[in-house]
């Protein structure tokens, strides 16, 4: 017989587990050419205000993250000019002057975030983090079957990355405080996108009690050091 699914909304909102030892915190692009005040953005006249908001969450998910053992995986988004840039350099003419450029002051990741060179960092060149990077090969080797996202753009790569996840049927959880963008208008109807496509958006707060919850089981326990 056929299970009815009569009353049921088709676009309620999905929560995700956070199962220990599964889960791994994604920070996406969260770097000095972004948000630092003498980065690229703000030398060219972005308001980056909005941005800068979700640096003290992101360096609380940091820190939460970590203190249950939560792999914590950065991403950095660069190149080396407008030839390897793709479309971006068309879409974003200014970067054709500077600005994300590999191994420079810009490209790293804002140390107000909390970066540590045991986590693990994937370089990027397009807006899915995913696209012809080894984070695959990485959220994989740490056994991730749900990833926490925060960082920038929230309508651009954590939007892109997150739905990438999904395609890869790891859940994703997006920290509604924890991203930002360039323009504050599309921040809302982004993560509503995700909230009802392929994503769960969940505070900050509840985030941080779920990662507090987690026992320690994340500890490396031996092997290829």
């Amino acid at each position: 017989m056929q299970k009815s699914y009569a009353g049921t909304d088709p676009f309620a909102l999905t929560h995700f587990e956070m199962p220990p030892g599964r889960t791994v915190l994604v920070v996406i692009d969260m770097q000095n050419d972004f948000l630092h005040p003498e980065g690229w953005y703000a030398r060219q006249g972005i308001d980056i205000a909005h941005m800068r908001a979700a640096i003290r969450p992101t360096a609380a998910l940091v820190q939460a993250a970590r203190a249950r053992g939560v792999p914590v995986v950065w991403t950095r988004h660069g190149f080396r000019d407008r030839r390897d840039a793709g479309i971006l350099a068309q879409h974003r003419p200014f970067f054709d002057r500077g600005g994300l450029r590999l191994g420079s002051w810009g490209y790293e990741i804002l140390a107000e975030c909390g970066p540590d060179p045991a986590d693990w960092f994937v370089e990027k060149q397009r807006l899915s983090a995913f696209f012809q990077t080894n984070l695959e090969v990485v959220l994989r080797a740490l056994r991730a079957e749900t990833v926490v996202f925060c960082g920038v753009l929230t309508n651009q790569c954590v939007a892109a990355t997150s739905k990438d996840a999904n395609f890869r049927d790891m859940a994703p959880i997006v920290v509604r405080e924890a991203v930002g963008t360039t323009l504050p208008h599309l921040h809302e109807p982004a993560l509503e996108m995700m909230a009802v496509g392929w994503a769960e958006v969940r505070g900050l707060d509840s985030t941080l009690a779920a990662l507090g919850a987690l026992p320690l089981v994340n500890e490396p326990t031996g092997g290829i050091a």
